[in-house]
């Protein structure tokens, strides 16, 4: 099974660095949310009708890597990548790169289903678990934040 990599591109816009031109590090954070949200609406997914529901995804864990530094203007790859499907839980591996196919950074976080009315974790539709499990790629040794 080839890994299916979904990615999404991002312009580096002057609200997005710091004084120097240089991207503030909670803004990768930011870029890689933007990338995960595309990624479920690429999948029929609608976080609006989500909370209408009271679903939702949680973030119960993150760990990331700064390799090098994005600046402005740059024109930025961020992908995206499920290494782990449960009933309740994904687990994500992302990276962020300049136009240059330069890694700057890595990040990898868990998230949680819940149903937020009641604040617990909750059980996704099926067919979404099954989606999703087509992209978890056969080895996701390698995709894994390494500190």
């Amino acid at each position: 099974m080839t890994t299916k990599t979904f990615s999404i591109n991002a312009r580096v816009y002057y609200e997005d660095t710091d004084a120097g031109g240089i991207v503030y590090y909670a803004n990768y954070l930011k870029f890689c949310e933007r990338a995960r949200t595309e990624w479920l609406r690429g999948m029929g997914v609608s976080q609006s009708s989500m909370l209408e529901d009271k679903k939702g995804f949680v973030i119960t864990n993150i760990k990331g890597n700064y390799i090098g530094s994005a600046r402005l203007d740059d024109m930025l790859k961020i992908t995206c990548i499920p290494t782990k499907a449960r009933f309740a839980s994904l687990k994500i591996y992302q990276q962020v790169y300049n136009q240059h196919d330069e890694l700057l950074f890595e990040f990898e976080c868990s998230i949680a289903f819940v149903d937020l009315a009641k604040h617990k974790p909750s059980t996704m539709p099926k067919e979404a678990i099954e989606y999703i499990k087509q992209f978890v790629p056969e080895d996701v040794s390698h995709l894994e934040v390494k500190i």
